[in-house]
């Protein structure tokens, strides 16, 4: 997603070098997920500490590409550390604070490595992709024939013990993310491109993760839509954002409308009718701190949020226990302004528009790289603001290293 200038150090001609680390790191990442998940933020880590030991001379040259990104991390983990002063969860606030800023050093090393490969090393960065897609719709096939077969191996659930496939819904957002970096490929033109994409359409259809689903939607229209026109593309999903940020708190539907909402069309699943509850809640909560927040993610643990709508509501009809606030808000820009007010969201925001404004006007890219970019983009920004805590290590890991691989991708292109 970043402009690049490919460098040749003494590291370039090794077998143990920046390619190969993120070659390994692609193909690695889609399986782990479907599996493990939570396996992702080690694996995250790992893929930093190689690099800095294969070539830490890269990262240095493609690091200053990255200066407004640094800048902008490093003012948003200072505030959430801050935050810690005023949090209800002081020490976890100052905990997730210091997390935060370890891992955007750790996507800084290897977003910094990735945009200064060589044509090369980018043509097998984009066959590593590929692969690594190919793994996990083939784990989850194999899953799904066999009543998950892999993990009752792997985790030696007895056979008569049900699982539920919902355990795969972040290795299925994982593997819809990670689609874009393998279409950003050369190799992935035409027919592959489309088989690759009929695959994990295909995968993420029989699976129960409705964001997921979504994300590949809003995924593949994108990809369309910025093939011919990445700015008005790029300008639309910022727009979105921005008009988001401003109105969702206002905008979000009372308990009373969600509860008419749900007698007026019960086939809304009841996650459905829980999250519009949840983003009243949390909108609620913003009303009372709109400037400092409530500290870092310290949604957990917000007022009133162990409160069961199941009987504070009784009229929702939702028939289940279910919390008014389940650990974060499950949308990305609540989640910043209830946690870190209004500085924090207009950081976060920064962040966001700073990527999407050198995927669709400032980076030269090829025109299916662009694409390829802003398909990701959309893709993660409709699971941010659906699914899940923006602060898991595991979802930032994830982020970091697909949107590198599409950053790697496309370093040879001028």
């Amino acid at each position: 997603m970043t402009q690049s200038f490919p460098i040749a150090t003494p590291a370039s001609g090794r077998r143990f070098n920046a390619g190969t680390v993120l070659a390994a790191a692609a193909v690695l990442l889609p399986p782990v997920a479907v599996e493990a998940p939570l396996g992702v933020a080690p694996l995250m880590t790992a893929v930093a500490l190689a690099l800095l030991a294969a070539d830490a001379k890269r990262f240095c040259a493609g690091f200053q590409q990255l200066l407004p990104l640094a800048g902008l991390l490093a003012a948003l983990a200072a505030w959430a550390t801050a935050s810690a002063l005023w949090s209800i969860l002081p020490q976890h606030s100052l905990f997730e604070g210091l997390r935060f800023l370890v891992l955007s050093a750790e996507g800084l090393i290897v977003l910094g490595a990735a945009v200064t490969l060589s044509a090369e090393q980018a043509k097998r960065l984009g066959l590593a992709a590929a692969s690594g897609v190919v793994l996990a719709v083939l784990m989850l096939a194999i899953e799904g024939a066999s009543d998950a077969g892999l993990s009752r191996l792997l985790y030696r659930i007895p056979p008569g013990m049900p699982v539920l496939f919902t355990r795969y819904d972040r290795g299925v957002t994982v593997l819809v993310l990670a689609l874009f970096p393998a279409l950003a490929g050369s190799r992935m033109r035409g027919w592959w491109g489309a088989c690759l994409a009929l695959a994990v359409t295909a995968a993420a259809w029989f699976m129960p993760s409705q964001a997921a689903e979504a994300a590949l939607v809003a995924g593949l229209a994108a990809f369309a839509l910025a093939y011919y026109m990445p700015r008005v593309t790029a300008a639309a999903l910022a727009a979105g954002l921005i008009a988001l940020a401003v109105y969702l708190p206002v905008a979000t539907p009372s308990d009373q409308a969600v509860i008419a909402l749900r007698h007026e069309a019960p086939w809304i699943k009841f996650s459905g009718i829980h999250r519009l509850l949840i983003w009243r809640f949390a909108a609620d909560r913003i009303a009372e701190r709109p400037l400092l927040g409530w500290g870092m993610d310290a949604s957990r643990e917000l007022p009133g949020g162990h409160e069961d709508f199941s009987k504070t509501l009784p009229e929702a009809d939702i028939g289940m226990a279910m919390q008014a606030m389940p650990l974060h808000p499950h949308n990305a820009i609540l989640q910043w302004q209830v946690e870190l007010g209004l500085p924090g969201t207009l950081l976060g925001l920064a962040i966001v528009l700073w990527g999407l404004w050198r995927a669709g006007f400032k980076a030269q890219l090829e025109r299916r790289s662009r694409a390829a970019a802003l398909a990701w983009s959309a893709s993660a920004l409709v699971v941010a603001l659906l699914s899940f805590g923006i602060w898991q290590a595991w979802w930032l890991s994830c982020l970091w290293l697909t949107s590198t691989f599409i950053a790697g991708i496309s370093s040879d292109e001028r």
